[in-house]
């Protein structure tokens, strides 16, 4: 053998050599990339096992033959190049693992920031007129400071205690407004007040520019715990409720307890694929769960979802188990995010001007306009003015509340087609930031097996109750009058009937009405008991305080009495179980009805 021989060989070795190490270094790396990838899956825990079995033997029928490929030595240059080639695509099929692994990893995260949410965020904020002298809350020695007397009591006395190195004092007012006025007046040297009644304060007469004279000096953060939800293992086969509400809140932060002013039950069958979208007026005016007493719907939030969630419970007669908020200037990232929808209007208008947050959440002053039937390609800003707007309908927030719905329909079809793959990442960061839910993750991995298990498509129907507008006094603004709307029970008789119809049967948690009540109920008089009793007769609104069923006795015509627990009707009052959703709902005829007046027109 010559030495040119020799050294031809010994080059072919080492070429040789170099390509089985690089193909058992790429057989190596897939097999590392399978595993991390399968493990991230049974993490993620959101494929059904068939899909997952599948995966695990296409992986392992990939591996064994790139091993089959790569383990014997191949001295022919076929094999040299199937050993290429093969090393080839591992690296790439690899790097598609690790892909996908991340991609799993920011699923998980990203559900995780959102669901399991078992704890509220209330503000307390220390006022202080603007040209008050105070710079920080250090300079607030012997303030005297306005408190409410009768909400916010156990906060209030955290920041007093909080404050005693300041040696300060304290005075109590029985409203916001009197609390304004002490501060306004020189009264008191700040005011102590939980942040969400700014919003309410600042939508009342007289006080609507309250934040252009004052501004916040100190604010304190206080966290609710709220009871955890158990999983529920029958969540793809039974019916359930899913409360959704919206905050318009000037804080960011989604977790503040705040009011509510979407306020939508998604009554969800999981067999059928049905979901109703159940819309109620913000200005809905209703008994509050933990007191009786009547306030708008909105302010229920200021309380705790829990309690807007009981709330709306008493009034269609089913049990919510889930929750889920938005801020409204989070919708319009997560709009952008999905790269835009495609949303059905029933009119053509123009909204009114109002403040919108630009792509960096600052503020600026804008306007929309949308056409009847389908508007495309809509952006964060578009969304959320449709969302927003009431003063261009003539009939206000009823209208509203059904472009609401409208919306979550369009973002919802958008989230279910294949286009969201090419932004799902976006999408993620954007629902991480600014929504968050009490459903268990166990109960939406339970949900996305199975979709994914079918890819059945879902029928959505909305719905919106309607009302009667006034004026009334909130529990919790006493002694102001504020805009109401009174429930038209027609309407709520018609959603009762379609909750029903999407659960196809009666659901288990709906309450019976009994037919014989003693003092369960409450009855309150309010406007116009002069006028009433000039006529001669009364209309009562009646209670039943087990399931918050409102029914209504008639006796002649009269002009406004309200349920009131100071006025319990005599024990063993017996009233008919109403059936139906108009003709057989006991209501008393239109001209005679308490929350019908001539006078009175929806809210613009």
């Amino acid at each position: 053998m010559t030495s040119k021989q020799t050294h031809s060989d010994t080059s072919g070795s080492r070429r040789m050599a170099w390509m089985d190490w690089f193909g058992l270094i790429a057989l190596g790396l897939l097999m590392v990339c399978s595993l991390v990838l399968l493990g991230q899956l049974l993490n993620l825990d959101m494929l059904d096992n068939k899909y997952l079995l599948l995966l695990m033997a296409g992986i392992l029928i990939l591996n064994s033959g790139h091993a089959v490929v790569q383990l014997p030595r191949r001295p022919s240059k076929g094999g040299h190049a199937a050993k290429i080639g093969c090393g080839v695509l591992a690296v790439i099929l690899s790097a598609g693992m690790i892909y996908g692994a991340v991609a799993g990893g920011s699923l998980k995260s990203a559900v995780t920031r959102i669901v399991g949410k078992m704890a509220e965020k209330q503000t307390i904020d220390i006022i202080v007129l603007k040209d008050n002298e105070a710079s920080s809350i250090e300079d607030a020695v012997g303030y005297t400071f306005g408190v409410l007397e009768n909400a916010d009591q156990e906060n209030t006395a955290e920041v007093l205690k909080t404050l005693s190195d300041l040696n300060p004092t304290s005075k109590a007012y029985a409203s916001v407004p009197q609390l304004a006025d002490a501060l306004y007046d020189g009264e008191v040297d700040a005011i102590i007040l939980n942040d969400g009644y700014l919003p309410i304060l600042e939508q009342t007469e007289g006080y609507t520019d309250f934040d252009d004279y004052t501004r916040i000096l100190k604010q304190f953060d206080f966290t609710k715990e709220v009871a955890p939800v158990v999983p529920n293992e029958s969540i793809t086969v039974e019916p359930f409720v899913v409360y959704c509400s919206g905050i318009d809140a000037r804080n960011s932060d989604v977790n503040i307890q705040s009011l509510s002013d979407v306020n939508i039950l998604a009554v969800v069958n999981p067999k059928s694929r049905q979901i109703l979208l159940l819309n109620t007026p913000r200005d809905y005016f209703l008994p509050l769960s933990f007191n009786g007493q009547l306030d708008k719907l909105t302010h229920a939030g200021m309380y705790g979802i829990d309690e807007s969630m009981r709330v709306l419970d008493n009034l269609y007669g089913v049990e919510t188990q889930y929750y889920a908020r938005v801020n409204f200037y989070g919708l319009t990232k997560i709009v952008d995010a999905l790269g835009g929808v495609d949303v059905y209007s029933e009119q053509t208008f123009t909204t009114k001007v109002m403040q919108i947050p630009d792509k960096n959440g600052n503020l600026y002053d804008d306007y929309f306009s949308f056409t009847e039937g389908m508007n495309y390609n809509v952006d964060g800003q578009a969304a959320l003015a449709f969302c927003r707007e009431r003063y261009s309908f003539s009939d206000g927030d009823n209208q509203r509340g059904r472009n609401q719905m409208a919306m979550i329909k369009a973002i919802f079809n958008k989230a279910t087609s294949p286009a969201i793959l090419a932004t799902y990442g976006e999408v993620l960061d954007a629902v991480a930031d600014t929504m968050i839910t009490n459903m268990p993750y166990e109960d939406i991995s339970s949900l996305v097996k199975m979709q994914l298990s079918d890819m059945s498509g879902w029928n959505i129907t909305s719905y919106s109750v309607t009302g009667y507008g006034g004026t009334e006094e909130c529990y919790s603004m006493p002694g102001q009058a504020l805009w109401v709307m009174w429930p038209d029970y027609d309407t709520v008789n018609v959603a009762k009937d379609l909750i029903a119809k999407s659960w196809q049967v009666r659901p288990p948690s709906s309450p019976k009405i009994k037919r014989c009540i003693s003092a369960a109920f409450v009855v309150r008089s309010v406007d116009h008991v002069k006028s009433s009793k000039a006529h001669g007769a009364s209309v009562c609104h009646l209670y039943y305080s087990g399931v918050g069923q409102l029914l209504r006795a008639h006796q002649g015509h009269a002009d406004g009495l309200y349920p009131h627990p100071d006025h319990p009707p005599a024990d063993g009052a017996c009233i008919p179980d109403p059936v139906g959703p108009a003709a057989q709902n006991h209501e008393a005829p239109l001209e005679g009805r308490a929350d019908v007046h001539p006078h009175r027109h929806h809210r613009r």
